[in-house]
């Protein structure tokens, strides 16, 4: 069973540390003038650090920074060199993503994020359907239809959608699968879900992406259909919206670098054990 917060103002709180974790998730480089030539990194035991001109790379909670794998030790790693003089923050996805992992600074464990994650569904983008312009309907029926049909069919469920401002309901039983395949991430992707989920607003298109239905881009289209139908219409402002786009596609790419990392290293673990036994 699921741990339920026990009250309104609980909930809140969840949900206020959730939301710091999507914007930044670390220590605010965002205006720290580089101080380091290049990044690297060292395997120590079974964890892989990242060093800095050979200086260990610490969480904003003073942790060393580490990570299960090599390949994810490099991307982290290739973050640092891609600064130029200042370290942009906003701009360093994955080492956010890590030190939420690590230092956990709202004390949440696995139970609370995929409460917020099925409290999210509810909400999700693309369970809101229009009903004052049979255009924009009938766009929303041709692309996100097929991702719905994915969804019910890959958790083998049946989901209502909602034609105006009221949530469409959630069944129970929709609630008790989803949660377990929830729970089945450890903590760290299960965390990076959810930042994948605040990007798209929707826990289905980010499910969709981990299943590798779905590309990042092609995601993040589906997630801004309505924008980008009353963009067509009414004109955009040049760069702006492509630039939201491209932001919003790295958030999701690094949330699912982070689950892909993870799911491998349990499948490498449970391969080995099996073949020991």
């Amino acid at each position: 069973m699921l741990k339920m917060l026990s009250t309104k103002f609980q909930r809140q709180f969840l949900l206020s540390i959730l939301s710091k974790q999507s914007q930044n998730g670390g220590r605010n480089y965002a205006t720290a003038k580089r101080f380091y030539r290049r990044a690297d990194i060292v395997q120590n035991e079974n964890k892989w650090e990242v060093t800095l001109d050979h200086r260990r790379l610490k969480t904003p909670n003073g942790l060393v920074f580490n990570v299960n794998t090599e390949g994810l030790a490099r991307a982290i790693a290739a973050e640092w060199d891609a600064q130029h003089d200042g370290i942009s923050q906003p701009s360093m996805h994955l080492t956010a993503l890590c030190n939420t992992a690590l230092d956990n600074p709202g004390k949440l464990d696995k139970h609370d994020i995929a409460i917020h994650l099925l409290e999210y569904l509810a909400t999700d983008t693309v369970l809101f359907f229009s009903d004052e312009e049979e255009e924009l309907r009938l766009l929303q029926e041709q692309k996100w239809g097929p991702v719905l049909e994915w969804f019910e069919k890959r958790f083998n469920i049946k989901q209502e959608v909602s034609s105006d401002f009221q949530p469409p309901p959630v069944t129970t039983e929709t609630r008790a699968v989803l949660a377990r395949h929830f729970l089945s991430y450890d903590f760290p992707a299960l965390n990076a879900m959810n930042f994948g989920t605040e990007a798209l607003k929707s826990p289905i298109l980010m499910l969709a992406c981990v299943d590798r239905f779905l590309q990042p881009k092609e995601a993040v289209m589906l997630a801004r259909l309505e924008e980008e139908y009353q963009l067509q219409r009414w004109g955009r402002v040049p760069w702006a919206h492509e630039l939201n786009q491209v932001e919003l596609t790295s958030r999701v790419a690094a949330s699912l670098l982070i689950i892909q990392n993870s799911t491998e290293l349990h499948t490498e673990k449970a391969k080995k054990k099996a073949e020991e036994s």
